[in-house]
């Protein structure tokens, strides 16, 4: 498949973006995984009130990139999307790679909804009393609820699985070549 310039640029943008949010994902992925046990929302009981106030703002921090990255990679995708729009039929692997990355969109926007709560929290409360405030506790538990967890996995073996159909490019239609005698 032969891409112009405008989708080879589309496409080094969306490799961007989806790599800035991805990895900020991870990154906040283990933080969580830092401050609560394992399968619970329970705090790991060992870290003291500073570190847990640092792990929240490093949550906030992380958002901006997270965030950014994930609207500037889907906006990326859908203008890329338009502009493949014959190819779609012709390229099963393309299609299957923009299901994938498409079907975890609600989930994604939902996380970026608690994120920016989270962030203008974190931002309206002193550090030190971070904690102390209810609502922001509540909203840093939702975002690790075992369930959340439990897609956000799901989705990190999608976005996995499309990388792998944008890599390799299965499912293709091959025109049959026309031979002249």
């Amino acid at each position: 498949m032969k891409m112009s310039a405008l989708q080879k640029s589309l496409f080094a943008s969306f490799l961007f973006f989806a790599t800035m949010w991805f990895g900020g994902g991870l990154t906040r992925t283990a933080i969580g995984f830092d401050l609560f046990l394992p399968g619970t929302l329970d705090v790991k009981p060992f870290l003291a009130q500073e570190q847990i106030n640092y792990s929240v703002r490093l949550m906030g921090v992380t958002a901006y990139y997270t965030i950014a990255g994930y609207v500037l990679s889907f906006l990326s995708a859908l203008i890329l999307i338009v502009s493949f729009k014959g190819s779609i039929k012709k390229r099963g692997w393309l299609f299957m790679a923009i299901f994938l990355y498409f079907i975890f969109c609600p989930y994604e926007l939902y996380l970026a909804w608690l994120d920016l709560q989270l962030i203008f929290r974190i931002n309206a409360i002193d550090f030190v009393h971070l904690l102390k405030d209810e609502r922001l506790f509540t909203l840093f538990s939702l975002r690790f609820h075992p369930w959340m967890t439990a897609i956000g996995f799901l989705s990190l073996l999608s976005y996995i699985t499309a990388l792998l159909f944008l890599a390799w490019q299965p499912l293709n239609v091959h025109e049959k070549a026309e031979y002249s005698e």
